[in-house]
């Protein structure tokens, strides 16, 4: 009879913004806009995810596919932010190998990543841990690695693994079936002892953020690649990492990477063979385009005008605060050309918990006059000064069981108080930075996006799963912030020497 096998899953999930002035606290893994509880432990881990569509909702469904115990040992996940403390990753890191000593032996290791998180020790925090679980489990048992399509792929990360399974798509709709290919890689390494050839290929370049929805052009022509590798003799498996621009570690960019059945070789030729043909089209793959917030909101005017009724909203994607690439969520360019230009049918969230309190201390159905967002740092514009009356009061709870980036399924934005301005816009203030990746952050404070001519979605790809089935248009705005399109807004002191864009004379060449 054949053992049952058993795999363990682990996970710190944090997409880490270098540049970003909020850093990654303890505090921050205490309380997440993304989920019920920002630290999951046991059975708690499994319950969470069982019904979402998350990479661990993937590894549940595998585990009764190939009849194997799932053994759930610790998940950690909170908003994409600054640098995460040296507390963090050595409190819930140690903790999660411990468990995994103490739980052990196991059959595979299944690590639930983001890919792109930077400690205050390790620049490279997911190799890391992938370097602690290897030195635990030993060279024999296999280790699996799911990983965002933004994450910066290390040689480190690809060395202490046997594979990497990376999300195809952006909006990232895909983490259950990704999920499903790296289980289906495991149990056959771990029941034939089998290992695949892999290689890793990471050309000198970085692809800009207007380029990375997976949809469109050029980025579709680079996913089309790696579909036509995947469908090779051979292969059995192969992912590309789009990289995350806002980190600053030697990994920042484009990654290629692939599995075959046994040669090594066949890996780096068909690696190569996609980096290279990304190469050739670097300069299409970053432009940073799109209007100013003034350009922006004057044609979305302009459109509001003009679009027949019941046709849905405008709406303008804060590319420079991309909430769900660890910027601030209280910028205000975008809400102080609404009031210079006068839009009166306006929806949008701010996170602002000093704002919160005044109108916590008025109460609802008061109207008070408060200063706005803008007050992180002087990135995100100044604060914007509003009268408005106090309509709604809430936790801030709220659930979406359709289709959500990532596969998230409960949200928390915090204490959440709703304004409708004499000025026109209508403000959602929220305590946490929840990014807008669904409607339903509007829908459960009795506001229908789809009634109001423009609103405002703090992200760039995130929000389209939810925005587009409603929009009459998306507008992407080059807003400043810590979220910036522009990479030449930031001082890189540890990227690759030569790196295209920064470098525009970088050079790739195979070594």
């Amino acid at each position: 009879m054949t053992k049952k096998l058993r795999i363990a899953t682990l996970g710190i999930h944090h997409e880490t913004n270098t540049f970003a002035s909020n850093k990654t606290t303890m505090a921050e893994f205490r309380h997440s806009g993304l989920q019920t509880y920002a630290v999951q432990r046991g059975q708690q881990y499994y319950d969470m995810h069982e019904k979402s569509q998350t990479s661990m909702s993937g590894f549940i469904q595998a585990a009764k596919k190939h009849s194997f115990e799932l053994v759930p040992l610790i998940f950690a996940a909170t908003d994409p932010a600054g640098t995460i403390s040296a507390e963090v990753f050595n409190t819930l890191g140690g903790e999660a190998l411990d468990m995994l000593r103490d739980q052990g032996p196991f059959d595979g290791v299944l690590l639930n990543q983001m890919g792109a998180a930077v400690s205050e020790e390790y620049p490279d925090m997911d190799g890391e841990l992938a370097r602690w679980v290897r030195e635990i489990v030993g060279p024999d048992v296999p280790v699996a690695m799911t990983l965002d399509l933004h994450a910066n792929i290390s040689q480190q990360m690809a060395n202490e693994t046997d594979a990497l399974v990376i999300y195809k798509t952006n909006p990232h709709t895909d983490a259950v079936p990704r999920a499903l290919d790296a289980c289906d890689l495991i149990v056959r390494m771990a029941q034939e002892n089998w290992r695949p050839a892999k290689w890793l290929e990471q050309p000198p370049m970085v692809i800009g953020i207007f380029q990375h929805d997976t949809r469109d052009m050029p980025m579709r022509a680079v996913m089309d690649d790696l579909e036509t590798v995947l469908a090779q003799s051979g292969i059995v498996g192969a992912s590309i990492g789009e990289g995350y621009p806002w980190s600053d570690v030697h990994e920042n960019g484009l990654a290629c990477y692939v599995l075959h059945e046994d040669s090594l070789e066949e890996a780096k030729r068909a690696a190569r063979w996609i980096a290279d043909r990304a190469w050739a089209n670097r300069e299409v793959l970053y432009e940073p385009v799109g209007p100013s917030p003034s350009e922006a909101v004057e044609n979305a005017l302009k459109s509001a005008a003009t679009k027949p009724d019941g046709s849905g909203p405008i709406v303008l994607l804060d590319v420079g605060d991309n909430i769900g690439a660890g910027s601030s969520g209280d910028s205000t360019f975008l809400l102080a050309e609404a009031v210079k230009q006068g839009s009166k049918s306006w929806l949008q969230t701010i996170r602002d918990p000093q704002a919160i309190a005044v109108c916590l201390e008025a109460g609802i159905g008061e109207t008070v006059t408060v200063e706005i967002g803008g007050k992180t740092d002087s990135l995100h514009g100044r604060p914007v000064q509003l009268t408005g009356h106090i309509t709604r009061m809430s936790d801030g709870r709220f659930e979406d069981t359709g289709t959500v980036h990532a596969g998230w399924r409960y949200f928390d934005g915090g204490t959440t108080i709703v304004l409708e301005t004499e000025e026109g816009p209508t403000v959602a203030l929220v305590t946490t930075r929840v990014g807008n990746m669904s409607r339903e952050q509007f829908y459960s404070l009795g506001y229908r996006p789809d009634d109001f001519d423009i609103v405002v979605a703090k992200g760039v790809v995130s929000p389209r799963p939810a925005y587009q089935p409603i929009a009459y248009e998306m507008i992407t705005v080059n807003t400043p912030g810590a979220t910036s399109a522009d990479m030449s807004t930031f001082d890189y002191k540890h990227v690759r020497k030569s790196l295209y864009p920064l470098d525009p004379n970088a050079r790739y060449v195979h070594d």
